[in-house]
């Protein structure tokens, strides 16, 4: 009885270590993106999920034989529903052309927000450039839709151009961005310059003008996106907790726009955007809800409002007038809106304005009766009163 009672008492012990071993184990086997994770579970389980594609011409597809159908867009998604097709997969075109995050943290708020995206890939690295203040605006970006929906994956997408050397203007700066909040990276770049360091092809063979692939280099760009998003789905490691402190100054989290419309004010009539466009994606009746037009070639528009920072978000139009944004009567920005095409497109200007933030009586100045303004484009924290338009 002794001998069998020593013998459970060990049977026991390694029991309990082997469920503490396999705790542990469960503890140290973490999901380094658990948002994506959830995104998968969903494709497995056949629910309804909806993907937004955030960027600029080389997420809408341009030059692509079909972007509806040949851009990395239309194949992601193609692929996933061939790799999960129980789910119900609906897709969220929020790419124009030739637009950076400096327009995309204003319009997200539009154009990605109110659809509720399961993930969200948020594409930006070439049209970003080199302006300094582009990482904060990418920034503003990423709170916004975590802010909107902490349960949201979020994917942040770089893209390269380059007629004989192929990179990106903003790979390190966007990766350490991505790293900061925890977030996947989902880079084209190392695969294809590896491959062209390999001799398999020259830049020009998947480019049609240095930046926009062909259907060749958008199949490339599929495949190398799709990988990556299937290694995020299974991805272990710790995960890192969305950061509360923002990585930069942080001066676009703020950013919203004000319909221009919604102000009423006189000497401006309100109309229907324009509903054909040079590109499909530079179509305004896609992008604005609404526009103002002014009923004299000198019109103004006033308002006082609190911000940090002004812009405006309008349609570029063949033969189009200019115009001017004033703060307290100073000069902020004069816009020239005519687009050398034969339809129209979209334009946008901003600049911030000398700190702090306070209540400011802001101006928009026509110089010509061919204008078609959709949106005031803002920054601050809408501590103050409400805008109040000076009739």
């Amino acid at each position: 009885m002794k001998l069998r009672s020593v013998i459970m008492q060990g049977v026991l012990a390694a029991a309990v270590a082997l469920s503490a071993g396999c705790a542990s184990l469960c503890r140290e086997k973490q999901e380094q993106y658990p948002q994506m994770k959830q995104v998968l579970q969903k494709l497995e389980s056949g629910k309804r999920l909806t993907v937004a594609y955030f960027g600029g011409s080389i997420t809408w597809g341009a030059t692509a034989t079909d972007p509806m159908r040949t851009s990395w867009r239309a194949l992601v998604t193609k692929m996933l529903e061939k790799t999960y097709p129980d789910a119900h997969i609906s897709a969220v075109d929020a790419a124009i052309g030739g637009k950076g995050s400096d327009l995309g943290v204003f319009r997200v708020d539009r154009d990605v927000i109110p659809y509720r995206p399961d993930l969200t890939f948020v594409e930006f690295a070439v049209n970003d450039g080199a302006n300094p203040e582009r990482v904060e605006c990418m920034e503003g970006i990423l709170r916004k839709l975590h802010r909107s929906n902490p349960e949201m994956a979020i994917a942040v997408v770089i893209t390269g151009s380059g007629k004989t050397e192929f990179k990106s203007p903003r790979e390190e700066e966007y990766r350490k961005l991505a790293e900061y909040y925890g977030l996947p990276v989902f880079s084209i770049v190392p695969d294809v310059q590896a491959k062209i360091a390999a001799g398999e092809f020259k830049p020009m063979d998947i480019l049609t003008d240095g930046t926009h692939p062909n259907d060749r280099g958008y199949k490339l760009y599929t495949d190398i996106i799709f990988r990556e998003l299937e290694a995020a789905f299974h991805a272990d490691g710790p995960a890192v907790p969305f950061p509360v402190k923002p990585m930069t100054e942080n001066r676009f989290e703020s950013a919203r726009m004000i319909e221009l419309a919604s102000l009423r004010a006189p000497g401006w009539k309100t109309e229907v955007p324009s509903v054909t466009g040079v590109w499909f994606d530079h179509q305004p009746s896609r992008w604005l809800d609404s526009v103002i037009v002014p009923e004299t070639k000198n019109a103004e528009l006033s308002l006082e409002l609190d911000c940090t920072g002004i812009g405006a978000y309008y349609e570029m139009l063949p033969g189009g007038s200019k115009f001017e944004l004033l703060a307290d009567g100073e000069p902020v920005v004069r816009v020239n809106t005519e687009f050398k095409q034969q339809y129209p497109g979209m334009g946008n200007a901003f600049k911030l304005l000398p700190a702090p933030e306070k209540r400011r009586r802001i101006t928009v100045k026509a110089e010509g009766e061919k204008l078609r303004l959709g949106y005031l484009l803002v920054t601050g924290t809408e501590t103050g009163l409400p805008p109040r338009v000076i009739r």
